[in-house]
């Protein structure tokens, strides 16, 4: 298949779904301007969508000549049949259409994948580490016409998560939240994140050390609609790590002493603090040794990670409680 082939398929890989949706957007952008979109651009979802619809619209001419874009997501929950289907199509020779493909991986035992790696542009988008999350971030905020500074975009991390769509979301309420100004400092991220209704893994740590397992699976859940499980689990060690550090640190700290043990999270320091009065009795190096076979269990045991994450709530607000919960 000649070189040009390469370019009229695409394919976006990873779990950072905001990136791989910046890239569908920019190819699109690249291919079609608005005016023809109406006519020329298919969005399918593969879950949702028989293959014979998805080869249909594949193999479908432009309307009045130019190009035409048919985007296709979550490629990877196709059926082994329709993999199979859709890896003979490509095999026959270039769609006259502009493909692209998304999916969370592909599995290197199908065909599919074998013909991809052939015919197609493959793009990864793996989830972000907190520095490049950093980055990212105050290069969104001067698109924004903001500046952030290194020290806010670590704090909103800490306290959004590490999930970008959700980062991205909360940047851009701190750029309406400041409003003129051009620049977001740590303050103005602990103001917003002190006056915002949003569930916080303090709300989960409170609902585990009073052994309250309901409130504390809700608060789980509305945390898990932002962030990744396996991220989450990392998300509640670093909060119990600052917690055990601060009580090695106790209430009369001084501000560098804090800086240095605390290091990101020094500004959280006085609500580190107030939980810890709440969770007076709380067996907070158990649950840190819980929280490390989370980790475990959901890097080599092969459960879903949600399993895993539910069960340890569970077992939290179960055998941890100590006499906050009475």
């Amino acid at each position: 298949m000649s070189g040009s082939a390469v370019h009229r398929v695409t394919v976006l890989l990873g779990e950072e779904d905001w990136l791989v949706e910046e890239a569908v957007e920019e190819i699109v952008r690249g291919f079609l301007p608005p005016e023809a979109r109406a006519l020329n651009l298919d969005r399918l979802d593969a879950q949702e969508t028989p293959i014979e619809e998805i080869l249909a619209r594949a193999d479908t001419l432009p309307f009045f000549g130019g190009c035409r874009v048919v985007v296709v997501r979550n490629v990877d929950r196709l059926s082994a049949d329709a993999q199979e289907r859709l890896a003979a199509y490509l095999e026959s020779g270039v769609p006259p259409c502009v493909l692209v493909l998304t999916a969370r991986a592909l599995d290197r035992r199908r065909r599919l994948t074998a013909v991809l790696q052939k015919v197609a542009e493959l793009r990864t988008f793996d989830r972000l580490e907190r520095d490049a999350l950093v980055s990212l971030l105050q290069r969104r905020a001067r698109h924004l016409g903001k500046r952030l500074s290194r020290e806010a975009a670590r704090a909103l991390v800490t306290v959004a998560g590490t999930g970008l769509r959700t980062l991205v979301m909360e940047l851009e309420k701190l750029s309406a939240y400041v409003g003129d100004r051009t620049e977001i400092e740590v303050e103005d991220v602990q103001e917003m994140a002190a006056g915002g209704g949003a569930v916080s893994v303090f709300e989960l740590v409170d609902a585990v050390a009073l052994g309250d397992a309901s409130r504390a699976l809700r608060s789980l859940q509305a945390l898990g609609a932002r962030e990744n499980p396996v991220a989450l689990v990392a998300l509640l060690a670093g909060h119990f790590r600052a917690l055990l550090a601060t009580e090695a640190l106790g209430s009369g700290a001084r501000p560098e002493q804090v800086r240095t043990v605390l290091g990101n999270r020094a500004w959280l320091y006085r609500r580190y603090l107030d939980q810890l009065r709440r969770m007076r009795g709380f067996d907070l190096r158990g649950a840190y040794r819980e929280l490390v076979e989370a980790d475990r269990e959901v890097k080599s045991t092969g459960l879903p990670a949600r399993v895993v994450l539910e069960r340890l709530v569970v077992r939290l607000t179960r055998h941890m409680r100590g006499p906050a919960a009475s």
